[in-house]
């Protein structure tokens, strides 16, 4: 029969109370076991852990195996490798902001010429059309002092 010490869990909704039992580990989490070994309170600050350790010892010569949930409240659960980073974003916000104001300042230069030279590519035999377009600026027509008054 595999003994196993590990962690059973009693107590309320959302209030873990645990007791540490030596149970077959073909049982329930919840189910009979043959002895209790000690409690584990996870709600008090610093966690209360009372162990009987002469008891755990006993159980450990004649064959037990430590579960994960035991060795990781007893601080003796090997220490997992280290989480990967995360991966870096190509741009952060301010910068493309940036970009964006830049691209609104060097937009306006680029109006302001007075004429553009278009060209399409032909087509099989097709002439070259060239295009000039000028733009004039609204004149505004000032009024005198006279017309004024």
């Amino acid at each position: 029969m595999p003994v196993k010490i590990r962690l059973m869990r009693i107590g309320a909704k959302k209030r873990p109370f645990y007791r540490i039992v030596a149970i077959d580990e073909r049982k329930k989490r919840s189910g009979e076991y043959l002895e209790l070994l000690g409690t584990y309170n996870p709600l008090t600050n610093p966690k209360e852990i009372i162990l009987k350790q002469d008891k755990i010892d006993e159980w450990i010569k004649k064959g037990a195996v430590l579960s994960d949930g035991y060795l990781r409240i007893t601080k003796q659960a090997p220490q997992k490798q280290p989480r990967a980073p995360k991966k870096e974003k190509k741009e952060e916000p301010a910068k493309v902001e940036e970009a964006k104001e830049e691209t609104k300042e060097e937009a306006p230069e680029a109006e302001t010429t007075a004429e553009e030279v278009t060209t399409e590519t032909p087509v099989e035999s097709e002439t070259v059309e060239t295009t000039e377009i000028t733009e004039e600026a609204p004149v505004e027509e000032t009024k005198t002092e006279e017309e004024t008054k």
